[in-house]
């Protein structure tokens, strides 16, 4: 069989290198191979979430609201967990479908290279020069190149559909991790002592012109509630906007009174005086991401009014004899915190 004669006239063709894709298909199916045991690892979990479950409230071992509660979360949690190890599965599936074409579009690629093995050639970094010698060889090269690029633009549309196919799974898992992200309430517990020297002319304790101080303090805690003790019914309103004004947020106020006392006003004495003020506790709630609001559901009394007595300036209005009973009696506010179901 007669060789064609070289011809020196055969211009040289530099091409991208691309027979070679740079592939690790290896790496893919160990991925996919580690994204289905997540899978199985979170039905193995599921399972003994559920067979807990069961033997609880299978023979009514726990009964009632909070049980009811319990098992609704329940049962949105492992329903997560199960669509969780579905998607992991199928991410797992991808990979090795993107592994597999990789390796057999691979294989394309190096027949057409080995079909340019009698073509001379120069390797650079990224690109390759060939230097064909005859015009069938030049002929060879530029059908090499254009089955080459369809090979390629074949791979490009399955990576691009794979890649598609893990973003979906990358959002749904983004969404299960913010549904399911731990949660905090920050509480902050607060005797602000505007019992503590109450009497005229006595600045012990906390009075009305500290609110704005009392307010910042909670705020410094990033507090989700504050509970207060000690404190005058009145000034816990000026507290509620205080929190309102620092923090943006809507802050829910529940006062439970213990009794009713006389208030010395510190910074307006005599005249800014309150007779027979509401004295006892308070919730602060915020309003947030965790917590929907609140409502209050007793205030359970401790024990009797107290009779501590004190003196009341001479020309004190209403003050009688110059003394008056500041009995301090004893109870607890009890408030209900409604908390946002995931």
């Amino acid at each position: 069989m007669a060789t064609e004669p070289i011809d020196k006239s055969q211009a040289a063709i530099t091409t991208d290198d691309l027979w070679d894709l740079r592939a690790d298909p290896g790496r893919l199916e160990l991925l996919g191979k580690a994204w289905r045991a997540l899978g199985s690892g979170a039905r193995s979990a599921e399972g003994k979430i559920n067979d807990a479950a069961k033997d609880v409230f299978s023979k009514e071992y726990w009964t009632g609201d909070t049980a009811d509660s319990f098992n609704g979360y329940r049962k949105r949690l492992t329903a997560d967990i199960e669509r969780a190890a579905a998607w992991a599965d199928n991410i797992g599936r991808t990979l090795d479908l993107t592994a597999t074409t990789l390796r057999v579009q691979q294989g394309l690629l190096d027949d057409e290279r080995d079909k340019l093995k009698s073509v001379p050639a120069d390797t650079g970094t990224d690109t390759l020069t060939f230097r064909p010698e005859t015009a069938g060889q030049t002929t060879l090269v530029n059908t090499a190149i254009r089955t080459a690029k369809e090979i390629r633009g074949r791979v490009d549309t399955v990576l691009e559909e794979k890649r598609r196919d893990l973003d979906f799974y990358r959002e749904q898992f983004d969404l299960i991790a913010k549904q399911w992200k731990p949660r905090s309430v920050r509480m902050v517990n607060l005797n602000i002592g505007q019992g503590a020297g109450n009497s005229p002319g006595n600045d012990a304790g906390t009075d009305s012109e500290d609110i704005d101080n009392i307010a910042q303090a909670i705020t410094d805690q990033n507090a989700d509630i504050a509970t207060i003790q000690e404190a005058f019914g009145h000034d816990m309103a000026d507290l509620e906007e205080e929190l309102e004004s620092r923090t943006g947020d809507n802050w829910d106020l529940r006062y439970a009174e213990a009794s009713s006392k006389y208030h010395a006003d510190d910074d307006i004495p005599i005249l800014g005086d309150i007779m027979n003020a509401s004295f006892g506790n308070a919730v602060l709630v915020r309003e947030g991401d965790v917590i929907s609001g609140s409502e209050g559901t007793g205030n359970i009394k401790l024990d009797v009014e107290g009779s501590h007595v004190i003196d009341l300036p001479a020309n004190q209005p209403g003050a009688g004899d110059h003394s008056i009973e500041d009995g301090e009696g004893r109870s607890a506010a009890r408030t209900e915190v409604q908390i946002n179901q995931r």
